[in-house]
Parts: structure tokens; sequence; C-alpha cells
């Protein structure tokens, strides 16, 4: 996989970021600059990028990640190009990754000028993180090679890659685009076509409902964060929100939700109609050994002291397990 030739389309942060990953990976990787410039702009813009990736080397050099040798190794494996080598560029690229600004009209600027000089074979792919795979195929030539793959910023640092087909994209592709992004160290997960795929539609509700809360005076900004830092994030950094519903059991989600909603006259805070099911199915979680996972063949005991043994090594790195008093 090493030699295939990856192109970032688009030379702000997320083209960076995704240089930034390729190259550290043993990757040569091509940072196109999408944007019409002057000799004097674009050195500009090669400097800013080029010392923007190197000091983020340098932070994980400073944690003892990387050797300094090798950030100037990394380093040497990213080139930075104008616009004006845009054919040429994108014709000698196996993966191309847009990652211009979030609005149509960039996107259908960069995917139709993408479409135009790369090869029948190259695979296209969006960052988007909010226009869907369906809507954006429409300015490229092959929908059956185009999909989204959605980093999360840091997307140097973050594992997670959202990998969304359309109907159109050849199943080939989009394995062929999770073997590439699990060769480089990420963890890709698959979605479909849906507004927001999966960490920005959870991600909106969580924040539109904090702020909510502040405004209720339900918590201050302080102490909502500290409950975030201390307990939402440690627990869901260790154990999916399925496995957590299956571990309290889905009669818990069933009774809390409908109390919830009531509450706070709020249907999304509703249980969907899928766990009314589960419930009347007996489905309710760990203690049925069917939930929305199958338990039945498990070593229960077993999975359960794995996921509190990295609980347990997780709040000891942040330094949020107490000493002992006795």
């Amino acid at each position: 996989m090493k030699n295939s030739r990856i192109l970032a389309a688009g030379a702000g942060r997320m083209g960076r970021g995704i240089a930034h990953m390729f190259a550290y990976a043993g990757y040569r990787v091509t940072l196109l600059d999408m944007k019409e410039r002057d000799g004097k702009g674009f050195s500009q813009l090669v400097n800013a990028a080029q010392a923007e990736v190197e000091a983020n080397l340098m932070f994980l050099s400073g944690l003892g990640h990387i050797s300094s040798a090798q950030v100037k190794q990394v380093l040497e494996l990213i080139q930075v190009r104008p616009l004006a080598s845009a054919a040429s560029e994108l014709a000698a690229a196996d993966i191309v990754i847009e990652g211009v600004p979030e609005t149509r009209e960039a996107k259908q600027n960069a995917l139709e000028l993408v479409g135009k000089h790369v090869r029948a074979d190259t695979i296209v792919t969006s960052t988007t993180s909010s226009m869907l795979v369906t809507e954006l195929q429409q300015w490229v030539k092959r929908p059956d090679r185009f999909l989204n793959t959605h980093f999360l910023n840091p997307a140097y640092l973050i594992p997670l890659v959202e990998v969304s087909p359309s109907p159109d994209t050849a199943e080939s592709v989009v394995k062929d685009v999770i073997a590439l992004f699990e060769a480089i160290g990420k963890v890709p997960v698959r979605c479909s076509a849906s507004p927001g795929m999966i960490i920005p539609r959870l991600q909106s509700l969580l924040m539109a409902e904090a702020c909510r809360m502040v405004e209720e005076g339900v918590a201050t900004p302080a102490d909502l964060d500290k409950a975030i830092t201390h307990g939402f994030g440690p627990r869901y950094a260790t154990l999916g929100v399925m496995e957590f519903i299956d571990w309290g059991g889905v009669d818990i989600l069933y009774y809390a939700g409908h109390y919830l909603s009531k509450a706070l006259d709020s249907p999304r805070h509703a249980p969907p109609e899928e766990v009314t099911k589960m419930m009347e199915d007996g489905r309710r979680g760990m203690r049925e050994r069917q939930g929305y996972y199958d338990f039945r063949n498990m070593d229960v005991d077993a999975w359960q002291k794995e996921k509190l043994t990295r609980f347990v090594t997780l709040l000891g790195s942040l330094g949020q397990i107490p000493k002992p008093g006795v």
C-alpha cells in the first residue's frame, strides 16, 4: 500500500492534517493548493504548511512518540504544489482526498477540477462533515470510485475515520479505502449516507443540550465540563454507547428515556421504537444475554474484566483514581 500516491486537495488545516498522518506512516504525499496565488503568496503558504506540520511533529517528539531524525524524514515525504500544477499532480495520484472549505461552491469547484484530471482508476474522497456523498457525487465523473471520508480534528491525532459510501460506490473501493486507513493506524467505521454521519450527529445533540442546560441554570459551564471530563468522557472512551446500554440494561434506557421525555417535554429524549420492541421480546441486555449485542456465546466475565481494566488504566493515566485512605 505504501506505493500508493496520495494527494490531499486543499492545503488548509485539514489538508495539512491528512499530509501529516500519511507521511507519518511512511507514505509520500502531495499537498495541492486549490487556490490561485502569486509566487509570494504560494511561498508563504508552503512555509506555513511546513511549519504547522513540523510543529505538530515536534509536539509528538517532545512526548517521546517520534525521534527528531524521524521528524525530518516525515517532512521530506510531503511536497506542496501550486494550483498551476494540478493537472500533472492529479493525473499521478492513486488516492485523492478533497479537504477544501465546507461550502457547496468550494466542493463543486474542487471535485470538478479533480474529475477533470484524475485517471479513471483513481479513488476520490471528500472530507466533508455535513454534505451527503449522494449530493457531492453529482460533481464527480466516477461515482463508483467516490465516497466520503470524514476525519475528526486534529486529523493527525484522532484515530477515527467515518467512511460513507453511496449506493453507487463500488464495494471494492470501500474495502480498499478501509484497508488504506487501517494500514496507517486509523480506525475506520462505515456508515450510510445520512446527515451528520455518526459523530457530528451525536455531537450536535450533545452540544445543543449542554448549552440548553447552561441557559436553564442547571449547571455552570465549568461544572458541566467537569462532568464531561470526569464522567461522560472516560466512560465512553472505554465502553461504546451501545455496549453501555446492554451493560446497564435496555430497560433502564426505556424507563429513564420516557421519564425524561415527559419531564423535559422533549420527544427527542424518548427511546425509539426498537427499544420498545426489545423490551417486549425480552432482549434487555447483558442480563438476558441478548440486547444490541448477542452475549450468548461470549465469556461475559472476561469481557467485563477487559473493559474495566481499560477503564482503570485510562483513569490512572488521567490522574483520576484516588489514593487509598487506609
